[in-house]
């Protein structure tokens, strides 16, 4: 008979047995770990420990005995006789000779500079109305004039590296390089010489870039700064029937000149025209298209404020100034600065073309811009007045003054809703030209939009103007003008 299955008693040794692999499996796997943890073998790296010495109260004095630092004795150059008086005088200057031309060689090139054609230019004068030099006469240049430029660095720093150990090249190179570090701020072109405010018998045709600064016009903005200083003055309309200026310095600095504005269309073909550094504010969507498509290098506040500072003694907008100096740092680094061919105005006697006296000439622009000019024969130049008060420079109170007051007749057209405007300066038109306190009609001409405004009188010459500073103002032709 069969026993039943006892199912409770597999299950018991089941587990029993289970418990008893497990337990061998702990024992073996323990021992086997502790053997690598415990007792290690003889490859095993040693544990190193860093323990931190404590210094001594005294340093302890060293045992070992102190030794001196070998220094290198010179030896006395050992006198070699004098042997000159052996030679023969004809060896003698033979040598001397080969030495001097020897030291003559030792020279620094002068840098290439990359100057515009010099031809059509004798006549003209700069902006300030000075004669360049008179029509056949050659141009000396002083020797030590041909390192003021630095167009010569380049050339200067590549012959110091080149000197080597040529202490005579190296000194050479050195005073070059100082010289021209010397200039930086009022960079001039090789062989150029300052720019007087008179005129003279002999100058050099290529002088710096002259600076265009936009300077603001409104009531608040008086009086401005720097007007004074300028050699040529634009007065234009903007919008709203307000009128600013373009001031162009080129003969004398100016340590302040604003409030400066932003930039309209035909300011910028008024810089364009003297090849002029243009500094301005901002500006109108037409300004800075043609900034760009007539290539016209400038300074914007807005970008390159460095050269820019506000006051504290008017509100914005009207607190924007700069200097003349500044600006030609700025354009220093920006690379602007590049000699150019003098352009300008004739300078000369008027000849006979005719006209009345005109003492006193008044513009009407608008309620509040009613510009006057009044003659002074003693000085022979042109006091500027506005709204009936003399017109003077913030900067030390020096009134405004000019000695050739060029009226051009422009047609004026309002563009848009905001009151813009658009002159047309390209093409022909009528003015007047004032100086020596008489009045005489001219025309004026303008080819394209790349071309120079000339003027001529109704004989057909070309204006010529008197030496000094000029105000140009540019009137619609239903501007009121009496003289």
């Amino acid at each position: 008979m069969k026993q039943p299955f006892d199912e409770k008693r597999i299950w018991s040794l089941s587990l029993l047995f289970s418990v008893v692999i497990n337990l061998v499996l702990v024992v073996v796997i323990s021992i086997y770990w502790l053997s690598f943890h415990y007792f290690p073998t003889l490859e095993e790296e040693p544990v190193i420990i860093e323990l931190m010495e404590i210094p001594a109260p005294e340093q302890p004095a060293s045992k070992a005995p102190l030794q001196e630092a070998e220094v290198a004795e010179l030896s006395p150059i050992p006198e070699v006789e004098d042997k000159k008086a052996e030679l023969p005088p004809e060896v003698e200057s033979e040598i001397a000779s080969e030495m001097q031309q020897k030291k003559e060689e030792v020279k620094i090139a002068k840098p290439p500079v990359d100057l515009p054609p010099a031809e059509n230019i004798i006549g003209k004068a700069a902006p300030s109305g000075a004669r360049d030099f008179n029509p056949g006469e050659e141009i000396d240049v002083p020797e030590d004039m041909t390192w003021q430029g630095v167009e010569a660095e380049t050339t200067i720093k590549g012959k110091l590296e080149e000197a080597g150990t040529s202490t005579r090249l190296s000194h050479l190179a050195q005073e070059g390089l100082k010289k021209v570090e010397s200039t930086v701020g009022e960079t001039l072109a090789t062989g150029e010489l300052s720019p007087p405010t008179s005129g003279v018998e002999k100058r050099s045709p290529f002088t710096k870039r002259p600076i265009a600064v936009i300077v603001e016009n409104a009531p608040a903005a008086r009086p401005q700064s720097g007007l004074s200083k300028a050699d040529i003055v634009y007065e234009i309309l903007t919008e709203g029937g307000i009128t600013r200026f373009l001031a162009i310095f080129h003969s004398e600095p100016a340590e302040n000149v604003g409030p400066v504005r932003s930039a309209r269309p035909y300011f910028v073909l008024k810089a364009a025209e003297n090849d002029a550094i243009f500094v301005h504010s901002g500006g109108s969507v037409e300004a800075f298209t043609y900034l760009e498509m007539l290539a016209v290098d400038h300074i914007d506040e807005m970008k390159n404020f460095q050269p820019f500072w506000r006051t504290q003694d008017r509100r914005p907008p009207h607190n924007l100034y700069t200097s003349v100096a500044s600006l030609r740092q700025e354009a220093q680094r920006l690379g602007y600065n590049k000699p150019i061919r003098a352009g300008g105005f004739l300078v000369g006697d008027l000849g006979n073309p005719g006209g009345d006296n005109a003492p006193r000439i008044e513009i009407s622009y608008a309620t509040d811009y009613k510009v006057e000019f009044v003659y002074l024969p003693d000085k022979n130049v042109y006091r500027r007045l506005v709204n009936g008060a003399p017109h003077v420079d913030a900067a030390g109170g020096q009134a405004i003054q000019c000695s050739t007051i060029i009226v051009q007749i422009a047609e004026h057209k309002v563009k848009d809703e905001e009151g813009r405007l658009e002159i047309r300066f390209v093409g022909e038109g009528s003015g007047w030209v004032f100086r020596d306190g008489k009045v005489a009609p001219l025309r004026w001409k303008k080819d394209d939009l790349r071309d120079k405004t000339r003027f001529y009188l109704t004989t057909g010459e070309e204006l010529k103007i008197n030496p000094g500073k000029v105000w140009i103002e540019v009137v619609d032709t239903r501007t009121r003008v009496v003289f």
